[in-house]
């Protein structure tokens, strides 16, 4: 029986192939976005890590309430190990930052430094070659990441067994990790051998902690039975050690809030474009059901039954969701490939966007797709169905439109008109925003401006030993020569040095001597103000000759916070140090804070070199020019040291705001398909119910109604139904407003602007949408409409 109701419903489509292909389109858009986005929002947020032991997986993080930074040593570590009870197995490791030569130009990432009991731990294997065992941790061995190799080694298999130099340390590269291995960060491209012993290991970082729970034992559980052993080193080291306490959480919970939000707000809003595609259906299927009501009254009629007539209706809303979903998954496969290099290509790194894929749990979600749309596409043609008078469809010699029918027909456009309006308005506040943060005056001019970073030392966390630039003078020395030779180059119009610049994502803080206080800081050189066009306020910038004096320079903030009622040039701060110099309020490490209190020291008395190290170059031209030019002038001082991120600070502005511009984005593609899929739903009903209506509008022409008269009569049909949808999504969107307000740069999320904007351009759309079928209907001949009734 069901499988005649099959046969039957093709044949059917068949007979009528531009509302098959309509509705076929319609569905393939729908589903191919929803499909792709779920695809992102499964490999990052939903699905199970990569590791054999995921399951019990924990981090164990250390934290203090009444200290910052809180860590603990390796002694330490090796003084509990695995006492606590709770843990199968505890693996300690760090991350480091460290420089790779001998394998083409100078390199500089993440690397992590653990024991070979991690990859036991996790259950993971190497691409090529092995991992380290924890008989090789007094071995320098190395596993590169799969980006890495490809990078730098040009994936070349016979890497392994290659010696390579690690921040000045050989190492002997023994396996390859797949793509989609990115413990514990993607960030992390190379993975070095490390033994831990009480005295002689060398940390370059805090000391972290991965673990794999006992059967049975929650996350709880192991942080109550972790607090004795944080009592006890407390009790030994009371000064620093106090508030010791250990944290112990799932390390599934890895993805940032803030990225768990974005990437649900965008499912969010590509559920509202299915939801206006199942409308568009409905209606078209409405439209189909109404002049197939004499042949639903004769089937009914002939004996059959209610249910066979809606199962009839069901099989051809299903038959058109397959066939919809079958072609969304090939539109999905193509958007996955354009959606997955956004992705790649953002500034940070979003955890396992290597595992985007169409697998069986994307499948599964596009097969309830298909059935959730065959039954919300069905509902107003079932009902139609269930309500059609017999009797009446019998007598009538022409299809015509019962009255529940318009009804029908009305809510499907407000509905449309609703979920459209919502996606709209979202995407005219991301929009707003993101105007808003562009135009936001950082406290520096941006353009003609090229940032490089070039960081020195750290050479000991490899090798135990001093490394080339590991003091203070031979840093001075390295970035005084720099500094030197890009100052004489051709186009150059001032060159200085920092710490880390804005934007960077990184902060860097020095303490004054007045209660510990934590203020921002920056080591600069001299022209630093100069390069990146901060105005003075007062006082004078540096001199060379401020490295042998206790001098500050100070931004507005921390002026009126230490001077509010006197001029702060001349004054000292709590440290001793003079304030010759106030300048404008940056923006520092993140757009989205507000500015506190900074100083800027002689980079000769505060220098320290880190991978955040910067030069800024201001250039009287194309910035982008100099590129090679500066590269080689770094190298000729020294040809190992790396130069990384070589960009305009107009695209370190750019990438410090991904996040909203990505959102704006999305919602604007997603609000662009959801008005082509309104305009589209709008057009076909108004165009059907306008053929419905003809014998009631030739009357009107007949008794004297103006074709100005008769168009806004059908205009009057869409655009009715599209304020009712306009009014209740704005109540809808006035009770949402609180969930964006994070995505939301000095916007409101009631932003008026940006709800009128849109209500206005969903209203224009529904008016075009049924402007040819009004002026059809106006133009038409009334007699032959009589004629024909």
């Amino acid at each position: 029986m069901l499988a005649r109701d099959f046969l039957h419903s093709l044949r059917w489509l068949r007979a009528h192939p531009l509302f098959a292909i309509s509705v076929i389109a319609i569905l393939t858009l729908g589903v191919g976005a929803n499909t792709a986005v779920f695809s992102v929002v499964d490999a990052i947020l939903l699905r199970a890590l990569p590791y054999e032991s995921s399951p019990g997986l924990v981090r164990i993080q250390v934290t203090s309430p009444k200290r910052q930074n809180m860590t603990i040593s390796a002694a330490d570590y090796l003084s509990f190990g695995d006492q606590s009870g709770v843990f199968a197995k505890t693996v300690p490791y760090f991350r480091d930052v460290i420089t790779l030569t001998g394998a083409g130009e100078p390199d500089q990432f993440f690397a992590l430094r653990t024991p070979g009991s991690l990859f036991t731990l996790l259950g993971v294997h190497a691409r090529l070659g092995r991992t380290f065992s924890e008989s090789d941790d007094r071995a320098n061995l190395a596993v590169l990441g799969d980006k890495l190799w490809r990078r730098d080694f040009h994936s070349d298999p016979s890497v392994l067994g290659r010696a390579i130099t690690v921040s000045g340390a050989p190492f002997i590269v023994v396996g390859v990790m797949p793509p989609e291995f990115d413990f514990p960060a993607p960030e992390i491209q190379m993975w070095t051998s490390v033994h831990l012993n009480s005295v002689g290991t060398v940390m370059p970082g805090p000391l972290l902690m991965v673990a794999r729970l006992k059967p049975g034992v929650s996350a709880g559980q192991a942080q109550a039975a972790m607090q004795p052993i944080a009592q006890r080193l407390e009790q030994k080291d009371p000064v620093q050690k106090a508030g010791l306490k250990f944290e112990v959480s799932s390390w599934s919970d890895n993805t940032p809030r803030e990225n768990r939000l974005t990437l649900l707000f965008i499912l969010t809003a590509v559920g509202l474009v299915l939801l206006i595609a199942c409308a568009d259906v409905g209606g078209l299927l409405l439209s189909h059901a109404v002049e197939r009501q004499r042949e639903i009254a004769i089937r009914a009629s002939l004996g059959a039954s209610v249910w066979h007539v809606v199962r009839q209706l069901l099989i051809e809303a299903i038959t058109l969701s397959v066939i919809g979903s079958a072609l969304g998954i090939a539109a999905a496969r193509v958007t996955l490939r354009f959606l997955t290099a956004q992705l790649a290509a953002l500034p940070i790194g979003l955890p396992h966007i290597q595992r985007i894929s169409l697998n069986g749990r994307v499948l599964a979600f596009n097969a309830a797709l298909c059935l959730l749309i065959a039954i919300l596409s069905s509902l107003a043609p079932v009902l139609f169905a269930l309500k059609t008078d017999l009797q009446s469809a019998l007598r009538g010699g022409q299809t015509s439109a019962p009255r529940g029918s318009a009804r029908m027909f009305s809510a499907l456009i407000a509905a449309q008109g609703a979920f459209a309006f919502l996606l709209l308005a979202g995407s005219g506040l991301m929009l707003h925003s993101l105007i808003r943060l562009e135009q936001t005056d950082r406290g520096f001019r941006p353009e003609h401006v090229l940032t490089l970073r070039v960081p020195v030392g750290g050479g000991s966390a490899a090798n135990g030993g001093p490394g080339k630039h590991d003091t203070r003078a031979q840093q001075i020395a390295y970035y005084h020569d720099i500094l030197e030779r890009v100052e004489r180059l051709p186009g150059v119009v001032a060159a200085a040095y920092t710490n880390n610049m804005p934007l960077s994502g990184a902060t860097t803080s020095l303490t004054t001597q007045q209660g510990g206080r934590m203020v921002f800081g920056r080591t600069v050189s001299p022209r630093y103000f100069t390069a990146m066009a901060i105005p003075l306020i007062e006082g004078r910038f540096f001199e060379d000759a401020d490295k042998d004096r206790h001098v500050v320079i100070i931004n507005q903030a921390m002026a009126r916070e230490q001077f509010p009622d006197r001029d702060a040039v001349g004054q000292s701060l709590p440290g001793g140090a003079v304030v010759v110099g106030v300048v404008k309020d940056a923006t520092q490490t993140y757009y989205d804070q507000p500015v506190k209190a900074e100083m800027y020291l002689p980079y000769q008395q505060y220098i320290f070199g880190a991978i955040f190290s910067t030069f800024i170059v201001r250039t009287a031209g194309d910035p982008l020019a100099l590129a090679g030019v500066l590269r080689k002038e770094i190298w000729a001082v020294d040809s190992d040291q790396p130069v990384l991120k070589i960009e305009t600070m107009e695209d370190v502005v750019a990438d410090s705001i991904w996040r909203p511009r990505f959102s704006a984005w999305v919602f604007s593609v997603l609000g662009g398909l959801a008005l082509l899929l309104t305009c589209a739903g709008v057009y076909s009903v108004i165009a059907y119910t306008a053929t419905l209506r003809s014998r009631e509008v030739g009357i009107r022409v007949a008794l004297g109604a103006s074709p100005q008269r008769i168009v806004g009569l059908i205009l009057r049909d869409a655009e009715l139904p599209l304020t009712v949808g306009l009014v209740a999504s704005m109540i809808a969107a006035a009770l949402l407003a609180r969930l964006v307000s994070g995505l939301l740069w000095e916007t409101s999320p009631a932003d008026p602007a940006s709800y009128l904007g849109a209500a206005a351009l969903l209203m224009i759309t529904g008016a075009i949408a049924s402007a040819r079928p009004a002026v059809h209907s106006a133009l038409a001949d009334p007699a032959r409409a009589l004629r024909t009734e």
